[in-house]
């Protein structure tokens, strides 16, 4: 049985018979349907607003936000990327969290591309910035020596906290105060699929509280490429220029529109069971008694162990053919996707259990 690549070589036998790829749900693949979706996709030039598929998506999609207009994106990164820019001027601050997505895993893109400086706050287990973490930072008088707050930026579902769901109504709050002090607010939903999976609540009314959002296609839904971003037409507008700029216009993107409409169509409503197998497998690590782990709300699973040891426990894991990843000195992070094998799930969590 061969290891997963990038890993040396174990002496030790491999536990499983089968593989389980639990470094990320960007793991996923394609489904047979879903390429057939793509090999049929009614095409055109998306630059010039006439792909037929691209325009039925990003009507679509506005329409489940409630949003007036949405845009197609190459990749997460450049949704979040657009929706900040177009939120801002070089010489402002965003409120962000301090383990978000937008603040330690993008290069810097906000300092580079936009000019802007990150504020830190720290969050709640859920993922949500306590909101008196959020009145006090916006409640400083101006002062010429610092730069303005222009954006409050959330995210949900929480990555680094273990796919964590902040609260609704904590959400409302602290976006209808942000507004109150004229401060746009932005959320980072590129997981926001499982959100509405866990709880029921409409992805409109998940959206509400935001001037702007992104989702992305390529983690939850199993599409190989795509990201949108969605807001008022007069802010997407601004997102179609600076897209334009940074070279995320495509041609025929139609090809992957159809995997994203497909993906809507027969991979939303299954979302569930990928938290069922992140579960099942948090019960398994949780009965051996050896790690801490925060909360399980939707498909990721933040792993602690001993100081030091996270490198141990990926190597360990591997010699059992199940991948993870290392997120710190002590922590380890699992995705469970659509593309897992459930009875390769049900082996893993036995696997755990005994080799533990």
């Amino acid at each position: 049985m061969r290891l997963f690549q990038g890993w040396s070589t174990v002496s030790r036998r491999i536990t499983m018979k089968c593989s389980l790829e639990l470094r990320s749900d960007t793991f996923s693949m394609p489904t047979r349907g879903m390429r057939n979706a793509m090999a049929q996709a009614e095409v055109g030039d998306d630059v010039f607003r006439e792909d037929p598929t691209i325009n039925s998506l990003e009507h679509r999609v506005a329409e489940l936000l409630g949003k007036q207009a949405s845009l197609f994106v190459p990749s997460g990164t450049m949704g979040n990327g657009l929706c900040i820019r177009s939120l801002t001027s070089p010489g402002q601050r965003v409120l962000c969290g301090s383990k978000s997505h937008v603040y330690n895993f993008e290069g810097d893109q906000f300092a580079l591309n936009c000019g802007l400086q990150m504020h830190r706050l720290d969050e709640k287990p859920s993922g949500m910035i306590p909101f008196e973490e959020i009145k006090a930072a916006l409640e400083i008088p101006e002062n010429i020596h610092r730069a303005p707050v222009s954006v409050l930026a959330l995210e949900n579902t929480h990555n680094f906290q273990g796919g964590t769901i902040p609260p609704q109504n904590e959400v409302v709050e602290a976006c209808s105060f942000a507004h109150s002090k004229g401060v746009r607010t932005y959320l980072d939903g590129a997981r926001l699929w499982h959100t509405h999976a866990a709880t029921g609540i409409s992805l409109k009314e998940l959206a509400q509280p935001f001037d702007m959002v992104s989702l992305c296609f390529s983690k939850a839904l199993g599409a190989p490429v795509g990201s949108i971003v969605a807001g008022p037409s007069d802010l997407v507008n601004t997102a179609r220029w600076f897209r334009k700029r940074m070279g995320g216009g495509m041609r025929q993107a139609g090809i992957l529109g159809a995997a994203c409409h497909y993906a809507l169509d027969h991979n939303l409503p299954e979302l569930k069971i990928t938290h069922e197998y992140a579960l099942k497998l948090a019960d398994a690590f949780r009965s051996t008694g050896r790690f801490r782990i925060n909360r399980v709300d939707t498909n990721i699973v933040i792993l602690e162990t001993q100081q030091g040891k996270a490198a141990d426990l990926v190597l360990k894991l591997a010699e059992m053919n199940i991948a993870v990843l290392a997120i710190d000195s002590s922590s380890v992070r699992f995705v469970t996707h659509l593309s897992l094998d459930p009875d390769c799930v049900d082996e893993a969590a036995k696997t755990i259990e005994r080799e533990f």
